[in-house]
């Protein structure tokens, strides 16, 4: 048996990681803020295999109870998915707070950092394996976004620094970067259901691809980074999963025309 803790699984890629992992065998932990939204989401798995956790992400005392409950649920820890994550538009250099700096970092990288210290032993024990999330707004900043930006890249460099420390135990570190992802983040960051639709239906045309990214795109990249007999040389990566959308910048279409 393989156990697996999924933060921020109530929905979108949090739960399309979760629902992948129990196909796969795993025992999985899912946390979210609403233990009836946690239930909902899984009414039709396995009760046996995965455990629905209420827990508040913004909160330094939930980082090391999500893994103390973990352990008293299944006894062991081979995965922990560090996903729990969201900005909020708007917040310029001038309109932002001491208070929504230290926000965007206590829910985007102190929770990536806490949790993954709270977990430690119960992976070095496992040589087990740890996937953060990123954005790639670490890379490509977006007016209104800098906190949010800034604890994000703050992981990439979290993720290395891990991966470096943890590498003698067999801990494998990775993340996950992706680009436009259709789920509840925009919204969540203060777009209004019409707006995010908009503006995913635009994103097709920033995609080299030619779409955003669904959900399933992330999922089965976590499953392959969790297996070592595919993955197992791999650590410290920062995997981009972007539709091509770094390949391009603002400059590019102008200049081809010349």
């Amino acid at each position: 048996m393989k156990v697996a803790l999924v933060t921020g699984a109530s929905s979108g890629i949090g739960k399309a990681i979760a629902l992948r992992l129990l196909h796969e065998g795993f025992c999985v932990v899912v946390t979210g803020r609403s233990i009836k939204t946690l239930q909902q989401a899984y009414k039709d798995e396995n009760p046996l295999s995965v455990f629905c956790l209420e827990a508040d992400a913004t909160s330094y005392e939930s980082y090391s109870m999500v893994v103390k409950e973990t352990i008293r649920a299944f006894g062991r820890l081979d995965a922990l998915v560090n996903n729990v994550g969201g900005g909020t538009l708007g917040k310029t250099i001038e309109a932002t707070s001491v208070d929504d700096w230290n926000a965007a970092f206590q829910l985007n990288t102190a929770s990536v950092f806490f949790t993954t210290q709270a977990a430690l032993p119960y992976l070095k024990e496992s040589r087990g394996v740890i996937v953060n999330f990123s954005s790639i707004l670490a890379s490509r900043p977006v007016a209104g976004l800098g906190p949010y930006s800034a604890a994000k890249a703050a992981v990439e460099m979290l993720t290395k620094t891990a991966a470096l420390e943890l590498a003698p135990f067999g801990v494998r570190v990775m993340c996950i970067s992706p680009a436009t992802i259709q789920t509840g983040f925009h919204t969540a960051a203060g777009m209004s259901e019409a707006a995010a639709a908009a503006y995913y239906d635009s994103s097709k045309t920033t995609h080299p691809l030619g779409r955003i990214g669904q959900p399933d795109d992330i999922s089965g990249l976590v499953a392959f980074l969790l297996d070592k007999n595919q993955s197992g040389f791999m650590t410290g990566s920062v995997i981009h999963v972007d539709g091509g959308r770094l390949l391009t910048s603002a400059t590019a279409a102008g200049l081809q025309q010349k």
